[in-house]
């Protein structure tokens, strides 16, 4: 069966809105920093280190089977370029094509390991490598496809005999949508006693994210540039949210949520999970529940920084319809009954379109996932509630299975809020559990305050720090939930513990050698990776630039 003869057609009006806006992708040349080598070392979070080599223009002249690593130093998202020198041994020239094999390292692993034997589930087409060959030499040489790098091992596969080469005038050139960075935090309004090794680190976790940000802002925001380089609901909301607070540009987002609308899911009106823009606008050919009930909130979150009404009136119903969708999946007794399930490596066996109900929450497979759901469920309805109020439209009245006649929005939220203390709230803990096992999590508790269901601060401050202590707790894998961890202690008046662990995790990936923020990583597991190896990781992730965001919450501006 083709699932993708399921998909609905593109809704020509709401592309050609998207496409009303589409940004200025600016191009900016940097040079390398010089020449490297990387040495084992297990002492390194990674197994690596990198020492230097000297400068570009003192590289040897290279012969078949010889490599070097050229280092760019932080990381971009863009193209390389280079001149290819010949050098004769003797008097005879050139008289071969030269095949290299170049490797374009985010993290020192790309660079210092073989890709193979390559055990994700994911592509291997992912893996930033390219074998090319030149036919006459000298040669520009520019590379094609973009890539996201800081290192580049260039290996000779092949010349002749007769010659080598050099590698000469290297140059990356960078590409983002995104404006000048925003002013370094000077922690004059906050944190003005805060050590200062602490504010230089987070100085460097501010800048990092930054990074991070503007590497994924191209013609949309991007997940990640290494790898898919496409729009997903979940990334866009949190790399908004960051970019109102930092760059403040909206027109990106704006063009984000009407691509979104142009290329639902399913005929029900249920959103795509994700977007392709090349080489036409389609669909990702999946739907993420928990990303589909957080649209409203990416859509209330633009209207509220942009002030842009024209545009929530356009997009609120295709909001509000993710929400309707999501209620249809409540039980009689207000709780949200949909089956829980996680996708299958394999694309063939998923079913279409509204079978498909992936629930994605976090990238931990220990993780009892139905009580964070019910609570992202009401964020999102909490959300649509802000967004009618934003934009002077009447109170929704929506229908529900618990109830014989259509309720107003509110009715519905005290509903399923009620729902969510009865079922999950444990008065021996103090903490929110989910599931018959009755598990304790940071995801359960995180979504439970973010979606307003304690009863006060104080019983929202001791769910999180019984969740966030407690040695039994199913923790995060990603950053995806690292940020709602933080965004939720912040909400429970715990600033001190919020700003801790941003330190803590963020800090520990820079100690692991990171120019910008990864898709995953659990510093007690540092080879981690949801897909099953390290090398199909994107380590400059949108999902993970939001410690800039949480850092201006915490007043550092």
């Amino acid at each position: 069966m083709d699932r993708f003869a399921e998909l609905p057609p593109i809704d020509a009006r709401f592309a050609a809105r998207a496409n009303e806006h589409i940004p200025v992708v600016r191009e900016t040349a940097q040079r390398p920093r010089g020449l490297v080598r990387v040495t084992q070392d297990e002492g390194a979070a990674l197994g690596w280190t990198v020492e230097d080599a000297g400068a570009v223009e003192d590289m040897h002249v290279l012969d078949a089977g010889d490599s070097v690593i050229v280092d760019f130093g932080g990381h971009r998202n863009g193209y390389l370029s280079f001149d290819l020198v010949p050098y004769k041994h003797g008097i005879e020239p050139n008289d071969s094509p030269c095949r290299l094999r170049l490797v374009f390292g985010e993290v020192v692993n790309d660079v210092a390991e073989a890709f193979e034997p390559y055990s994700a589930f994911i592509s291997a087409a992912w893996l930033p490598d390219e074998i090319l060959t030149v036919d006459f030499l000298p040669q520009p040489v520019r590379i094609t496809r973009r890539h996201a790098f800081r290192f580049v091992k260039v290996e000779v596969l092949a010349t002749s005999r007769n010659y080598g080469v050099r590698v000469e005038n290297p140059m990356a050139t960078a590409i983002s949508s995104a404006p000048a960075d925003p002013p370094a935090l000077t922690f004059a309004a906050a944190g003005a006693d805060l050590p200062e090794e602490d504010k230089d680190l987070l100085r460097r976790i501010d800048a990092a994210a930054l990074l991070t940000l503007r590497n994924c802002m191209t013609t949309v925001y991007e997940d990640g540039p290494r790898r898919d380089m496409r729009l997903w609901i979940g990334d866009l909301r949190l790399q908004a949210l960051t970019n109102y607070a930092t760059f403040n540009e909206h027109a990106l987002a704006r063009r984000c949520l009407f691509l979104f609308a142009a290329a639902p899911f399913s005929r029900s009106g249920l959103l795509s999970a994700s977007i392709f823009e090349h080489p036409t606008l389609c669909s990702g050919g999946q739907a993420i529940v928990d990303y589909a009930h957080l649209y409203a909130a990416a859509l209330r979150d633009y209207v509220r920084a942009s002030n842009d009404v024209a545009t929530g009136h356009e997009l609120f119903e295709t909001a509000e319809r993710q929400l309707v969708l999501g209620l249809g999946r409540c039980d009689a007794h207000a709780l949200y009954a949909a089956e829980i399930t996680d996708p299958s490596a394999d694309a063939k066996d998923k079913p279409p379109a509204d079978e498909t109900l992936w629930h994605f929450i976090d990238w931990q497979d220990k993780l009892d996932k139905r009580a964070p759901s019910h609570c992202v469920l009401i964020y999102g309805l909490r959300a649509l509630l802000d967004l009618s109020a934003l934009l002077s439209l009447p109170v929704p009245s929506l229908a529900v299975p618990f109830a014989p006649a259509p309720l107003a929005l509110p009715a519905i939220i005290d509903a399923l809020t009620c729902t969510a203390r009865e079922a999950f709230f444990d008065e021996p803990t103090g903490a929110f559990l989910s599931g018959t096992a009755r598990q304790l999590s940071w995801a359960t508790n995180a979504w439970a305050v973010l979606a307003g269901v304690p009863t006060s601060r104080a019983q929202a401050a001791r769910a999180m720090t019984v969740a966030y202590e407690s040695a039994d707790a199913v923790i995060a894998t990603t950053p995806y939930l690292h940020h709602h961890l933080v965004d939720a202690l912040i909400d429970a008046g715990l600033d001190g513990l919020a700003l801790a662990h941003i330190k803590r995790y963020w800090g520990s990936m820079l100690d692991a050698g990171a120019a910008t923020f990864w898709e995953a990583w659990d510093p007690d597991r540092p080879r981690f990776s949801p897909y099953g190896d390290l090398h199909s990781n994107s380590f400059c992730h949108a999902w993970s630039c939001t410690p800039s965001l949480l850092l201006r919450r915490l007043g550092f501006a």
